[in-house]
């Protein structure tokens, strides 16, 4: 028995750790560069690598070949950890790197560039190729493969080694997402055991909420590209626009039951990226597929991962002009993953293909320099001319949030997008265009990527199209891997109107360190007023509330000193501060006008001409709320981590972080808000004891706000907190009670006949893959002060209510009617039928508290900008409509 169990761990211990496979064959390697194991002390696929120690090799290569070689740090994770690439190339090349990259930038700006100085570029450019690993935490293999890429490609005496790098500059970042992989290695730490465990069901290989996927604030940073939300994702967007690489790169993992997917890409492909790209996509995937054949590596390419959302490290450098690609390795989650066919994946199988898929890729641009620079260049310059067609300008007035339009300008420059401020009033395109309005050309290098972002709609091919129409009358999902639609523009809020002619008057490049002029207020002798419903607003009631000051929220509108002040406006009343010097409070003021950029008036008197008075019940003191967060499961990580960024770092506002079995706790009592994200059998998890604490707080004047699917645990008992009922799909037949014996017999005399017969009995309405959907506020509501007349809404899933009845709530926002429902990507006609007039957002009294429930989540990606002042409301004025606080 001893035998035969040494002989299982022995062949168990080869199996999973065979780091003796990750290499290329017969390659001649110069001992003074370093290996992994000199450094690390495990040979690559042995062991996972920590990201500090993943740093140290590359400090330690770096420091071997400092000639060929150049490390940058260029992003911070929240967690402190540092994001490197490093830079591989002959020694003249790293010697001549500023000139390098000034005549990328030349060639990625191509206007005033002719053909004859565009080709000497393209004669001594080198292919820049982009390689970048790891942007999810828990596809650990991919860290593991770019440092013994670094090492290959610095180490390897091989002329084909040395004749790619005398074609390209490589760039390797090896590790997007630190904080990701440090939780993935600690969690594998703390279960692995003697041996690898493979099975489906082993701890090593099952992650705790909220799994490695995400870094710090729990984002999907494949996803963050469009948002460019977090700090990884900020210095990434940076650095790609220094070098515009030519190749880029994502490389990553996937199900364990699959074998290795490489470019070209399913379908559908965004109507921006062009048969060139797709050309030299398929380039490329033809070389990775030589080789893998040579090792006898199986793939798949054309499924699954399409080429539709501009937000994956694969999209959004194709907007660019890149040959953007994805790399997907059936992962192990571990050392070692049990396929349901019995083979084992191990971690050395994903270091060694991602491994040889990065040295092919390599191998291709270098083979295909010229052809790839070519293409680069006619992508920008057809740009320039205009060849991709659309409007020629995008106009962005000030409009009724100038701070929201002054961020999303800079995030178009963030996006490597030109744009122009205008010095002097203009009109154009039936538009007025103050000065200081902003102007968006599509007549430039991103060209392209202007009309991706904002436009309202990325059309997919007709032909596409009707096959998933085929699909879904069979029953069958959608094959779409992502949102549909993502008007970035209709994200904020922001009315951005198409223009065919170029605007005239007196307009500049706006710099990405502009100052914005800010008047700050001056003292006041009874108050400050700060009109509401900016995020700029939003972020001066946070500061105000965490510095203790006395706030008012008016309900109503008035009119003082001649001004009409909309519903929302907060009033900081110098009366409620009798133990505050005036000009001490007045400082204060100023601060937080400073740090939240926010309009703040001065007003010498009280006295309202119209509306509503300060002493009036319609402008109560907003107390600051202190707010709990469910946090664990079954809440969805990336709905709770998105909620608690927007709080934390976008408006300023702490929130705490509780897991959701502790919420039944008598600590519930200290909070005053308790967010609940989207999230699956909140029952389930705190248990009778549990709900009953929450149904009984909220009685004696809680607000809890439930999204998504958080609002299906509200409505259901047993909480039933909210009055709402989820629907079935229009036109679906009801279940029937049938016996087990014989039925009646049905006649079908056609395919029609046959779909009816076949239809699914109280099914649930369509599956929305994420489209922008237009709501309605009702006017006369608390929660919906300071809101403009329409908002937008990603909507995702299938969850639809019927609308509140007047004696169960009110339905504080609504969706538009079905002609106008779409804002962004493509909806089913049953769903615009089904989603059209119902609620997005209902408010119902319990006891002396209140339940707001969204039915989708308003903090999306943390892309959803125009739905903060919604999402406030709910948060921080709320609490003074209830019997808590008020």
């Amino acid at each position: 028995m001893i035998r035969f169990i040494t002989a299982v761990v022995l062949s168990a211990m080869l199996a999973t750790t065979a780091s003796a496979g990750v290499g290329w064959p017969g390659a001649d390697y110069d001992p003074d560069i370093p290996t992994l194991e000199e450094v690390v002390g495990h040979a690559p696929g042995e062991r996972l690598t920590h990201s500090a120690d993943a740093q140290r090799y590359l400090r330690a290569l770096a420091e071997a070949a400092p000639d060929r070689t150049r490390l940058v740090e260029y992003a911070r994770s929240w967690q402190g950890r540092p994001l490197t690439y490093l830079l591989i190339a002959t020694p003249e090349r790293i010697a001549a790197l500023d000139d390098i990259r000034a005549d990328i930038q030349r060639l990625a700006h191509p206007r005033d560039l002719d053909d004859a100085a565009a080709r000497r570029l393209i004669d001594r450019l080198p292919a820049v190729v982009w390689l970048a690993y790891g942007v999810h935490g828990n596809e650990v293999s991919s860290t593991d493969a770019a440092l013994h890429t670094a090492y290959h490609l610095l180490a390897s005496r091989d002329d084909d080694v040395a004749e790619m790098l005398e074609q390209t500059l490589v760039a390797i970042d090896p590790d997007q997402n630190p904080d990701g992989r440090e939780r993935f290695v600690h969690h594998y730490i703390q279960t692995e055991g003697i041996v690898p465990a493979s099975s489906a069901i082993a701890a090593e290989r099952r992650e705790r909420w909220p799994n490695s996927r995400s870094n710090h604030y729990l984002f999907d940073m494949n996803r963050d590209w469009l948002g460019q939300t977090q700090p990884e994702s900020q210095g990434r967007a940076a650095t790609f626009r220094e070098f515009y690489p030519l190749i880029h790169a994502d490389v990553h993992e996937m199900g364990t039951d699959t074998s290795y997917y490489f470019p070209p890409p399913a379908e559908p492909f965004n109507p921006h990226i062009t048969q060139g790209q797709l050309d030299r996509l398929e380039l490329v995937g033809r070389n990775i597929g030589r080789h893998f054949d040579r090792f006898g590596f199986e793939y798949f390419t054309r499924e699954i991962f399409d080429a539709l959302y501009p937000g994956y490290g694969d999209s959004w450098p194709a907007f660019h002009g890149a040959v953007g690609m994805t790399f997907e390795m059936a992962s192990a989650r571990g050392l070692a993953g049990q396929r349901q066919d019995g083979s084992i994946v191990t971690y050395a199988d994903g270091v060694q293909q991602h491994f040889v898929a990065s040295i092919a890729t390599v191998e291709a641009a270098a083979l295909n320099r010229r052809e790839l620079l070519e293409s680069f260049y006619e992508y920008r310059r057809s740009a320039v001319r205009g060849e991709h067609g659309g409007p020629r300008e995008y106009l962005l007035p000030p409009g009724r949030d100038p701070e929201a339009a002054r961020e999303f300008a800079g995030r178009l420059l963030d996006h490597g997008i030109e744009v122009r401020r205008t010095t002097s009033a203009t009109r154009a395109c039936g538009v007025d265009l103050p000065a200081g309005s902003f102007l968006i050309s599509s007549r430039q290098g991103a060209g392209r990527l202007v009309r991706t972002l904002l436009d309202d709609d990325s059309p997919i091919a007709e032909a596409f199209l009707a096959e998933q129409e085929r699909r879904r009358a069979r029953g069958l999902r959608a094959e779409l891997y992502d949102v549909l639609g993502w008007a970035l523009p209709r994200l904020y809020n922001l009315t951005v109107t198409p223009c065919d002619r170029a605007v005239g008057g007196d307009a500049r490049p706006l710099s990405p360190d502009e100052d914005f002029e800010l008047r700050l207020p001056d003292s006041a002798e009874v108050a400050w007023l700060v009109p509401w419903g900016s995020r700029a607003s939003g972020r001066f009631l946070a500061g105000a509330m965490r510095d203790g000051l006395v706030v008012r929220g008016a309900v109503r509108p008035m009119t003082l000193e001649g001004r009409a002040y909309e519903r929302g406006t907060l009033v900081i009343r110098v009366a409620d501060h009798p133990d505050v010097e005036p000009s001490d409070l007045h400082a204060r003021v100023v601060s937080l006008a400073r740090a939240s950029r926010a309009e703040v008036v001065p007003a010498d008197s009280s006295w309202t001409t119209a509306g509503t008075s300060f002493g009036s019940n319609n402008v109560p003191k907003l107390h600051p709320p202190r707010i709990a967060l469910a946090w664990d499961t079954p809440t969805r990580s990336l709905s709770a981590g998105h909620t608690r960024f927007m709080l934390e770092r976008q408006v300023g506002y702490p929130v705490e972080p509780v897991r959701v079995a502790h919420l039944g706790e008598p600590d519930l009592d200290r909070f005053d808000v308790l967010i609940l994200p989207d999230g699956g059998n909140y029952a389930a998890i705190l248990g009778s004891g549990g709900v009953e604490r929450i149904r009984a707080w909220v009685h004696r004047g809680g607000t809890v706000v439930g999204l998504a699917g958080a609002t299906d645990f509200l409505a259901s008992a047993p909480a039933s907190l909210l009055p709402a009922q989820r629907e079935r799909a229009i036109d679906t037949p009801a279940a029937e009670n049938v016996d087990t014996g014989p039925v009646a017999g049905l006649r079908i005399e056609d395919d029609e006949d046959l779909a009816a017969a076949t239809a699914a009995a109280d099914a649930d309405p369509d599956w929305i893959p994420g489209v922008v959907m237009r709501g309605h506020p009702d006017p006369d509501h608390w929660l919906t002060v300071g809101l403009a007349d329409e908002l937008n809404f990603m909507v995702d899933g299938r969850r639809v209510y019927r609308p509140l009845r007047q004696n169960e709530g009110v339905n504080a926002v609504t969706f538009a009617a079905a002609d106008s429902l779409v804002v962004s990507g493509h909806l089913w006609e049953q769903n615009r039928e089904q989603w059209a007039f119902k609620p997005a957002v209902m408010v119902s009294e319990h006891g002396a508290g209140v339940v707001v429930a969204f039915t989708t989540d308003p903090n999306f990606r943390g892309l959803m900008d125009g739905l903060n002042t919604l999402f406030l409301n709910a948060i921080l004025r709320a609490p003074a409509h209830t019997g808590r606080l008020r």
